[in-house]
Formats: C-alpha cells, sequence, structure tokens
C-alpha cells in the first residue's frame, strides 16, 4: 500500500454544516452540555493496537489545530451567512481532547469512543474524529487496496453525472479512505468538462478554498434531534427546528431534512409558511422515490408549486442511481441536486484481488444526550434508529399514537 497523505493541520477540513450549526448552537442554545458517542454499523471492522495508536495521536495533535485569520478572512467573504459574532468566537475557538474525548480500545477491537461538554466547544468533533478513525483503519487493519485507478474512476464518475445534467456535490469527508483520497476527488471534480451538468462544490471547506470551488452542506439530524429532546416534544421538533434555524440564517442555508424522526412527522410540520421559507428539502434514507412522490403530493397540497422547489439526495449514491433519481424527478417535475460521500471518497478494490470490492467503513458519530435528556433519531430505515433504546421505544410510541409514524 502507498504511504497516505497526512490530513492538514487546519481547522477548515471539516464539513461546512459544522460551523453553520455551531453559529445556531451558539445563538439558541450556549450553555448546553452534551454527549456523543461513536457506532460502528459493521461488527466484523475490529482495529489494532497500531491504529489505535495513530488515531490517539491523531486526536492529541488537534489541540493545536485553531483557526487562522486567513482562514476566518476566508469565511467571511465566502460564507456571508456566517456573523461577525461567530466569526469571532471562531477566531478564538479551541478543542481541548484530553478534557472533551474519551477513547479505548478493548481486548477484541472494538473500539470506544465518547465526546463530552458543552454544545458549542465540542459540535466540531463529529467530522474530524470519523476521518481519522477511517484513515487509522486503513492505514493499519485493512492494508489491501492501493490508489491505481482512483483518478481515471472519479473523473468518470464525475463526468457521467455531468453529461447526465445532473448536479451534484462532493459529500465525502466524513467516510473517506484518508485524506489523499479525498484531495484527489476533489481536485479531479475542480477540472471536470463542461456540459450540462456540473459539480456544484464540496462539503470539505479546505478542499473548497485549495481548489477555488464553493463549500456547500445542510444541516444535520443532530439540530433537530437535540431541540426535540431540550423542548421536550417529538411531535413538533422538526417546526421548532426548523424555525429557529431560519431565524438565524434568514433563508441561507434553506434545505430541510426530513428523516429525523421519519417522513411522516416532518410533512406533519411542514406547513405552507415554512414550506415557502425553505428552498427544499432534502432526503437522507428510504426509497427515494416514493419520496419524490411524497413530496409532490405535499407541497401541490399545500398549493406551492413542487416546480419551484429542490428535493437534495444524500442516501448511499452512485451515478447510476443518482441518474435514475433524476429522471423521475424530472416525471414529476421537480428540481433535484445530490450529495455524494462514500461512493466519491472510498470506492476501492482489494489489491491482492481486484475482482473484489475493499468494504469501506460504515461508522457514524451521534448525539446521544442533551444534558440529562436523551437524543434519538428514528430514520425512515429501522437499521439507522440511533438512540437509548427505551427513548426510542418511548418517541415510537408517541409518534405512532399521533398518528404520525409509519
Amino acid at each position: 500500500m502507498e504511504l497516505a497523505e497526512p490530513a492538514p493541520q487546519s481547522i477548515l477540513d471539516q464539513d461546512l454544516y459544522k460551523f453553520c450549526m455551531q453559529q445556531t448552537v451558539l445563538e439558541h442554545y450556549p450553555d448546553v452540555v452534551v454527549e456523543y458517542g461513536f457506532i460502528n454499523r459493521d461488527p466484523s471492522m475490529r482495529f489494532n493496537q497500531a491504529a489505535f495508536t495513530q488515531l490517539q495521536k491523531d486526536i492529541a495533535r488537534m489541540e493545536h489545530t485553531t483557526a487562522t485569520n486567513k482562514d476566518i478572512e476566508y469565511l467571511k467573504h465566502t460564507c456571508p451567512y456566517l456573523s461577525a459574532e461567530y466569526l469571532q468566537f471562531l477566531a478564538s475557538y479551541r478543542f481541548n481532547p484530553t478534557v472533551d474525548i474519551t477513547c479505548s480500545l478493548d481486548e477484541m477491537g472494538a473500539l470506544e469512543l465518547k465526546i463530552m461538554g458543552k454544545w458549542t466547544q465540542v459540535i466540531l468533533y463529529e467530522i474530524p474524529l470519523l476521518s481519522m478513525i477511517s484513515s487509522a483503519y486503513f492505514s493499519h487493519v485493512d492494508t489491501d487496496w492501493n490508489y491505481t485507478g482512483q483518478l481515471e474512476k472519479i473523473t468518470a464518475k464525475g463526468s457521467q453525472l455531468v453529461d447526465a445534467s445532473c448536479e451534484f456535490a462532493e459529500f465525502g469527508t466524513r467516510r473517506r479512505r484518508d485524506f489523499k483520497t479525498q484531495n484527489m476527488v476533489v481536485c479531479a471534480l475542480s477540472q471536470l468538462h463542461c456540459g450540462p451538468g456540473q459539480c456544484i462544490g464540496t462539503s470539505n471547506v479546505y478542499l473548497a478554498r485549495k481548489y477555488n470551488m464553493k463549500p456547500v452542506g445542510t444541516v444535520g439530524h443532530e439540530w433537530t434531534m437535540a431541540i426535540a429532546a431540550l423542548e421536550g416534544t417529538y411531535e413538533n421538533g422538526n417546526s421548532l427546528a426548523l424555525r429557529k434555524w431560519h431565524a438565524t440564517f434568514k433563508g441561507s442555508l434553506g434545505i430541510a431534512l426530513t428523516d429525523t424522526f421519519g417522513t411522516t412527522a416532518f410533512f406533519a410540520n411542514f406547513d405552507r409558511q415554512l414550506a415557502s421559507l425553505y428552498a427544499g428539502v432534502r432526503h437522507d434514507s428510504g426509497d427515494p422515490f416514493q419520496f419524490i412522490e411524497r413530496v409532490h403530493a405535499h407541497y401541490t397540497k399545500i398549493g406551492i408549486s413542487p416546480a419551484t422547489k429542490t428535493i437534495v439526495f444524500s442516501d448511499g449514491l452512485d451515478p447510476e442511481k443518482a441518474i435514475r433519481v433524476k429522471k423521475y424527478c424530472a416525471k414529476y417535475a421537480v428540481n433535484c441536486s445530490f450529495g455524494i460521500g462514500t461512493n466519491f471518497t472510498n470506492d476501492f478494490l482489494c489489491a491482492s484481488d481486484p475482482t473484489k470490492q475493499s468494504k469501506a467503513a460504515n461508522i457514524v458519530i451521534k448525539l446521544l444526550k442533551c444534558g440529562d435528556k436523551y437524543c434519538v433519531k428514528l430514520s425512515d430505515v429501522t437499521s439507522k434508529h440511533t438512540g437509548d433504546a427505551c427513548e426510542v421505544e418511548r418517541a415510537q410510541t408517541s409518534l405512532t399514537r399521533l398518528g404520525l409514524l409509519d
């Protein structure tokens, strides 16, 4: 295996939406203490001591990662929706991993990781940590892969999407095999030929700046999960989250995430007033074709032309699936764009047998608690439900009783 390129020690090696969410937290919930936990959805993914040692070193290095004057100036001019007050906060922000993070490896090779602290302080850990975990694993555990053909592969994928009139963005930071891979991917996408479609940007702010691309993003599930817990309502969690988000960004970043508590609960909250404030919605779990039909029906029902709105698809996409989804959107006259992550930044073949796929990591870090309240996610795919089992059951019972859960 070729030597991996180390990730830059830059605070901008981060997905845009985490900075945006940090601003909303700073404005609405500045003193809330939270807890996050690492979840490995693939039990066969076990770590060895070498991988764990690398991860520990990478985590320790975060203490020295700060926003430079150049970083702040870039965000100020590129992301006008980030307030002066927030940028002032970010300029003085410091990671404190020795206090905020606990990490251990058991005798079976299972990684355990928790993040605890004030929400404004610890919200930026998730994406860098997931990137570090993946890089450590593929540097020291699964090493049966190489970079052969990666540049040609991503160029072909991007060209396929451009030629099919797809608008798409690179969303691969959290699931990248390593930084070298994502750097290669974004570089290639920035140089694609002109066509009916286009790559509209990348979620990674560092690489957006490096390759003169637009940093793009929406919002994460944790925003709605936290508000539902803090305000004590699953029934109205979506609407409260959407209103607070709009209060901060005034229409910028106007894509609403639909599946925190299932799409039925979301659409019950997404009335004409809210739907008018948002440019569209994001699909992140469940059948995308059924989702298109539901979105079209909902906008039509509340008196809004679906043709004036956009669906952003971000669930397990590859070019072929994105193109099929685009054709179905055209049938319903709904605009669409695509955020593609794992398929761009963690699509490898085994070096020892190129006929076999090198399995990508399937890892997440999720919000577990806000204060003393458990946080849950009820995805449109049951296997993606997260949170305390008793609280998940309570949320399901509550929403089912109200007819808001399929």
